[in-house]
């Protein structure tokens, strides 16, 4: 740095020892604004930092508080913008959908799947546990399976963008599950629902924690961390609040739940995308808690 003339090298005493100069040129900085003049000068391997010999106890001073405060700032994560999720993604979904909305119109296999499968409070709170999984594949008709598609296809590759297919839908699963079974405990014993809609509100929900999470890692205002949440609340409002024979109560549990496991993945510092063997982990943990909870139905 200019001030301190390398000639009066004798006069000057080193007060840092950096691996590189960009180092050595941040230190240098914090002395510039705190007026402490410097040289920077490159030793072998190491770059030095020296000052003056009267300002080597301020220097030394305000370096160490300097580092003191690096260190207890969290680094900033750096995220890798994953690919658009492959169609099979959404094929995958709507395959599940479509066959057991047609088993269940159907009977297939002499098996009432419907009756068998919905949501109905009583037996749940009586150990049929099942049903707050089966619940989410079934649906009472074409019109509310095509909603549950579209809308589902959508969030699904939106989050599918930030945790990768496999983590998605074991999340939107076991957010949705929790939805269904928190919401046992505030009906009434005959209360009976069914569809997926509470597992793609789980997914909007689940969407918002997460991208709110990375909001807050960079440097934006406060306000503006808010934004990812107040949009996932704004999507419950519009798709979630309103229409015949909506279940809101579903939904909001649904959304609730997603926050919450949003949240907790979110502390679990990594970058899910990148890993192909926990995608494929997760998504063999999501399609067999579904098929046990359907062989623990059809064995009842």
């Amino acid at each position: 740095m200019a001030g301190v003339d390398r000639g009066e090298q004798g006069e000057l005493v080193e007060v840092r020892r950096c691996a590189t100069r960009g180092e050595a040129e941040q230190y240098a900085l914090v002395l510039t604004a705190m007026g402490i003049q410097s040289l920077i000068t490159p030793e072998g391997k190491f770059t030095a930092l020296y000052v003056a010999r009267d300002d080597t106890a301020r220097a030394n001073a305000e370096l160490a508080a300097y580092d003191s405060e690096n260190r207890r700032r969290p680094p900033e994560r750096v995220w890798v913008r994953p690919p658009l999720p492959r169609v099979e993604v959404a094929m995958v979904y709507w395959t599940v959908l479509l066959f057991f909305f047609a088993a269940g119109r159907n009977e297939a296999f002499s098996f009432d799947w419907i009756s068998a499968g919905a949501a109905q409070t009583g037996l749940i709170l009586k150990g049929e546990w099942w049903r707050a999984v089966t619940a989410l594949c079934l649906h009472q008709s074409g019109a509310h399976l095509l909603g549950n598609l579209v809308f589902g296809t959508v969030f699904l590759m939106l989050l599918s963008q930030v945790t990768g297919a496999g983590v998605a839908a074991l999340a939107m699963i076991t957010a949705g599950t929790v939805g269904n079974v928190l919401s046992t405990l505030v009906r009434a014993p005959e209360h009976t629902s069914i569809g997926a809609s509470t597992a793609i509100f789980a997914g909007i929900g689940l969407l918002a924690a997460l991208r709110q999470v990375r909001r807050q890692d960079h440097a934006l205002s406060t306000l503006r961390n808010w934004v990812p949440l107040a949009g996932g609340l704004a999507l419950l409002a519009f798709l979630g609040l309103s229409g015949e024979n909506t279940d809101v109560l579903a939904h909001v549990l649904g959304f609730g739940s997603g926050i919450a496991v949003g949240w907790v993945l979110a502390r679990w510092d990594r970058d899910w995308t990148l890993d192909r063997g926990l995608q494929w982990k997760c998504a063999g943990i999501a399609g067999g808690a579904v098929a046990a909870a359907w062989i623990a139905a059809a064995l009842a």
